[in-house]
């Protein structure tokens, strides 16, 4: 409005002017014209300082969306920050937690003083079960936090985490009590990988009738090479195919004591396998070497190398020894010693021990590269056979050295020399 009146005023003014140079007469036709020049100018004037005031509004606009999208964007990478602080200290937490469950698990493995306390095996349990609930908690969280977070994942996981943690307070009172069994009897350990064997590779001589009767080297051939290859190529076929194939832990372990009778049967001693061929009842005695007037009683441990021996596998060793020597009434005249063998090192306690119970100990590792095929000479008929390692009478079979008995390398040395295989098998191949 103030801009219309200047305008008025300002045509007022020059219609005067020129009303003046006119001599001072007009029809008012002037008047009315700067009027409407006033208006005009008025109306372009407003036109173009609405349209600046537009402008800026909508500049103020733009730059209050743009700071309130930049304090959003500063906010959310501040979140993001502090859950990646947040994920990164749980990861930390969570990776020291389960730190000190393996430490505490090999310690409590070492520990003989928890053996025979009930109240010391409960109270570890419970205690283990508490570390694994705090994990699950520390899992939930990760779940919650993460990038894409999974917060149906977190409450599933909160829900079983108090069954969870009376399952594992159950299970590792059981493990505790079964390292208790095992500390005071150390054979369990043998045999708790015993009974869970389910190969049928070291089958002992009282086995099923059937099963004797069929040949074991359909076990490591196709049915089209079993039929169709020589025989010596299919046995030595067979041989290469079990040597090749993964072995079970009580195979490696069969593996070595056969080798440390070698070993042993090499250096003129007679070899009894108690272990592979009395199974339970060998009572820790592996192997029994006689050599004149000596008996060694061996202990053969193919053990993993983070594995540890310790002393009570001597103790049990110097008592089976001194037992055999009881129970088989043998005099005093006839040296009879203790012998450890093992892949790996004995702990300093059983080294102590071992020299104090003058049991020797020997490192030495298993070489499978070594010739295994027994060549056996029958004292009565001399007729000469060889035995392949998943023979039925493999381990019952003892190679006197200067007889003609020999280790062969394969099945060629062997029938270079005169040799066939065992025996002649019959029927359909077992299943394993």
């Amino acid at each position: 409005m103030k801009r219309l009146i200047i305008f008025i005023i300002i045509g007022l003014l020059f219609n005067s002017i020129a009303y003046a140079r006119r001599g001072g007469s007009s029809d008012g036709s002037g008047f009315l014209t700067i009027i409407i020049i006033g208006v005009i100018i008025f109306v372009i004037v407003w036109f173009y300082s609405d349209r600046s005031n537009k402008a800026k509004i909508e500049a103020e606009h733009i730059r209050k969306k743009y700071d309130d999208q930049r304090a959003i964007e500063v906010e959310k990478n501040r979140f993001l920050h502090n859950q990646e602080l947040e994920k990164n200290r749980l990861l930390n937490e969570k990776a020291a937690l389960e730190h000190f469950i393996t430490q505490a698990d090999k310690r409590l493995e070492l520990d003989t003083d928890l053996g025979g306390n009930k109240k010391s095996r409960k109270w570890f349990a419970e205690m283990r079960a508490e570390f694994e609930s705090a994990l699950d908690e520390y899992k939930a969280r990760l779940l919650e936090i993460k990038k894409h977070a999974s917060k149906k994942g977190a409450e599933t996981l909160r829900e079983v985490k108090a069954e969870k943690r009376e399952l594992v307070k159950k299970f590792k009172y059981a493990e505790y009590q079964l390292k208790t069994y095992e500390e005071y009897f150390p054979i369990i350990e043998d045999i708790k990988d015993y009974l869970l064997e389910e190969d049928f590779t070291f089958i002992s001589g009282d086995a099923d009738e059937n099963i004797s009767q069929i040949d074991p080297v359909q076990r490591y051939l196709t049915p089209e090479e079993y039929k169709k290859l020589p025989t010596d190529i299919k046995n030595q076929t067979a041989l290469n195919n079990y040597l090749n194939k993964k072995h079970s832990k009580i195979e490696i372990g069969r593996f070595y004591e056969r080798y440390l009778g070698y070993l042993y049967e090499s250096d003129g001693w007679d070899v009894k396998y108690v272990g592979i061929i009395e199974g339970f009842e060998d009572l820790g005695r592996d192997l029994v070497c006689t050599k004149k007037n000596k008996i060694e009683i061996i202990q053969a441990k193919k053990w993993s190398k983070f594995r540890t021996i310790r002393e009570k596998h001597l103790y049990q060793l110097y008592a089976t020894t001194i037992h055999y020597r009881i129970q088989n009434e043998i005099k005093k005249s006839v040296e009879i010693k203790p012998v450890f063998c093992s892949t790996i090192d004995l702990s300093d306690m059983a080294k102590k021990v071992a020299k104090e119970l003058n049991v020797e100990v020997k490192k030495i590792e298993l070489d499978k590269n070594y010739p295994m095929i027994k060549c056996n000479i029958n004292p009565t008929t001399k007729e000469k056979i060889y035995h392949l390692p998943f023979d039925q009478q493999y381990d019952k079979t003892i190679i006197i050295k200067n007889s003609g008995e020999f280790y062969a390398k394969d099945v060629k040395e062997a029938v270079s020399k005169g040799f066939r295989r065992a025996f002649r098998y019959m029927g359909q191949p077992a299943s394993i």
